[in-house]
């Protein structure tokens, strides 16, 4: 990379570090009393010891599975986009009707998961940790088992009741979404452009099925063309394995290292392998891509990015938190709720 383009990107890096400050800054003022109830080692008097009684069940689980930590993290990111961190996306509809019939859930996972961790927390401390703190809990968890960072995480969360299906339509952003459209997703959270690039490399781990980006192989533009973007090889390589028969197939979100949380997304984005179409467009856009392009190109930053993207799931954790007295405690995540 030339001297004068990573000065270049450096300076942008340090905007985006200044505006996630003055967001953050602001946050902190709207927020108000809800986020304030939120705290480090909330349950060291109630349940003492949850937070290695949590880490402990999943270290089994991810033994045995190692889908399972991109599942969690996902289900996390789900559940506080829809209507706030509050466990909704756990709650089950007889009719259909829950988050977690939305289209946009379709293939999200780990809701056995979470509810076995719940199990084993309610036998030490009956009805006093939330289903939504063992959801943060989990995807710090599965963020850190994958190599990536061990960031502390706030508690204090109460669960909701309700649970809307047309809340995770409306919120949850599309696969296909520009930077332009994506920013407007997170803005409408409290997040900044920067928490948007930086979430946005969860992707790190984790697959997609076909049918998520299958309009950037076959039909882009509507002409039945390809995406220009696509590193050419690449996609003849994803054209073999999701053919229009075999939709439901998956692949690996990070054509670098799938399983570790690393810089190794940044690097697929950079090299035109990304597979979905909003992972791409961050390659696209001037306040963005300086972002990737220092995170791909410049291993000494991976240190940053693991601090940014500390900073944004606590962030993110804080989205329309429930505490006090409003929500509840439940025994059990996924209860029917109609």
């Amino acid at each position: 990379m030339a001297s004068s383009s990573l000065s270049s990107s450096s300076s942008l890096f340090r905007r985006l570090a200044v505006l996630q400050l003055a967001v953050a800054a602001t946050l902190i003022l709207t927020l108000g009393g809800a986020q304030a109830q939120l705290q480090y080692d909330y349950y060291n008097e109630t349940c003492p010891g949850v937070e290695d009684l949590v880490r402990e069940a999943l270290l089994a689980k991810f033994a045995d599975d190692m889908t399972l930590p991109a599942s969690l993290l996902r289900l996390h990111f789900h559940d506080c986009f829809a209507a706030g961190c509050d466990a909704t996306i756990m709650l089950k509809s007889h009719n259909g009707t829950a988050q977690r019939d939305a289209d946009p859930n379709a293939t999200v996972r780990g809701y056995e998961a979470i509810e076995d961790v719940k199990a084993k927390v309610e036998e030490s401390c009956p009805l006093t940790v939330s289903c939504a703190d063992i959801m943060a809990m989990a995807a710090r968890d599965a963020v850190n088992f994958t190599r990536g960072p061990a960031y502390q995480v706030e508690t204090g969360r109460r669960d909701g009741n309700v649970s809307r299906k047309e809340d995770a339509e409306r919120s949850l952003p599309p696969a296909d979404g520009n930077v332009t459209v994506l920013t407007g997703y997170f803005a409408a959270q409290n997040l900044s452009m920067k928490d948007m690039t930086v979430l946005s490399a969860a992707h790190t781990i984790g697959v997609a099925h076909c049918s998520s980006f299958s309009n950037r192989l076959y039909n882009y533009t509507g002409a039945g063309d390809q995406d220009p973007a696509l590193d050419p090889e690449y996609a003849k390589n994803l054209t073999a394995v999701c053919t229009p028969e075999h939709m439901a197939s998956v692949q690996t979100l990070d054509q670098v290292s799938p399983t570790t949380f690393d810089t190794g997304y940044f690097q697929s984005v950079y090299n035109h392998r990304a597979l979905l179409a909003s992972d791409a467009a961050l390659l696209e856009d001037s306040f963005t891509a300086p972002y990737v392009t220092l995170m791909a190109t410049n291993a000494s930053y991976a240190p940053a990015f693991f601090q940014d993207f500390s900073v944004s799931m606590l962030k993110m954790g804080r989205i329309a938190v429930r505490t006090g007295t409003d929500g509840e405690i439940r025994a059990t995540c996924a209860i029917y709720v109609d």
